[in-house]
């Protein structure tokens, strides 16, 4: 089991970071690549904020699920015959065995190890054989509930009981999203790309959050956009990254019959950025998931 970094090593770690961004400097280098620092991370930051999972199209019908991971939590969401969206741990009351896999819907949840079976709404049941056991009762065991939530056409969970909702804690982003995409609702899955990076979480954030490479390492993105209405704005949890379609010709993809004539980007701390790029009507989501000290995976 990795040792947790000492109170001294949590004083020193951001000693560079100013608020004055003119002077603020990285974390120390400790912070991308020592496996503590990762621990850190993972139950500190990624087990208490609010994680994306999907497109609200995977769970719009009642029974719809999807099995999911979070900071090495194993969570199934569940649409129950209601219609209430529910997310609880992925394991058995019973024994701790797994209960759903991958996505599909179901009328209820069966543990495949002893056939103990749950509601969609997480209530026990049936516990074969149990009848005679004495003081248990059936009505009294229900899988953990983990707090989970619709927010701008997407499904996001939090694995902290006592976090602030998400449309709270990000005050007007969803506002913004739905201004700017407000078809988000009627989108339909398209692809996936998925990329296994050999490198810490935050690094990969912290490269991807700066506009400074672009005009060397994307030049398409340079005349897709016109950088000199490129305008980043900080709210809170979230920031804003916006300009107006390039006026001239651009190398990256033909947008003459575009519908989207503005770049809109929202990066939700600490892992989820939507973007809306010029051209037809689409979202991209970069879901990034921290897999290790040295190990990042991006779909």
């Amino acid at each position: 089991m990795t040792e947790l970094p000492s109170t001294e090593q949590f004083a020193t770690i951001g000693a560079g970071y100013s608020p004055d961004a003119s002077r603020s400097l990285s974390l120390k280098a400790d912070a991308y690549t020592d496996p503590a620092w990762y621990e850190v991370d993972r139950s500190a930051i990624i087990a208490r904020s609010w994680q994306w999972v999907c497109h609200v199209e995977k769970l719009c019908e009642p029974g719809s699920y999807l099995a999911t991971e979070v900071a090495g939590r194993p969570i199934a969401i569940v649409r129950d015959r209601e219609g209430v969206l529910r997310a609880f741990y992925n394991v058995c009351k019973h024994r701790a065995h797994h209960l759903l896999s991958g996505e599909g819907t179901a009328s209820r949840i069966m543990c495949p190890y002893h056939a103990w079976v749950y509601r969609l709404d997480g209530r026990l049941a049936r516990a074969p054989e149990t009848e005679n056991l004495s003081d248990f009762d059936v009505n009294s065991i229900c899988l953990d509930e983990v707090q989970v939530t619709e927010f701008a056409g997407f499904v996001f969970l939090n694995l902290d009981p006592d976090a602030e909702p998400l449309s709270r804690a990000s005050d007007g982003l969803e506002t913004e999203i739905r201004h700017w995409a407000p078809d988000i609702e009627e989108l339909t899955f398209g692809y996936r790309l998925s990329y296994d990076i050999k490198s810490n979480w935050k690094n990969v954030v912290d490269n991807f959050l700066e506009c400074y490479h672009c005009p060397v390492a994307h030049k398409d993105f340079c005349n897709l956009v016109d950088m000199d209405t490129y305008e980043v704005t900080t709210h809170g949890i979230y920031s804003s990254h916006m300009a107006e379609a390039g006026k001239g010709a651009n190398t990256a993809y033909d947008v003459s019959n575009a519908t989207v004539r503005t770049h809109a980007v929202w990066w939700l701390w600490p892992t989820t950025c939507l973007m809306r790029y010029t051209g037809r009507s689409s979202m991209i989501v970069l879901n990034i998931i921290p897999a290790g000290a040295d190990r990042t995976l991006d779909s």
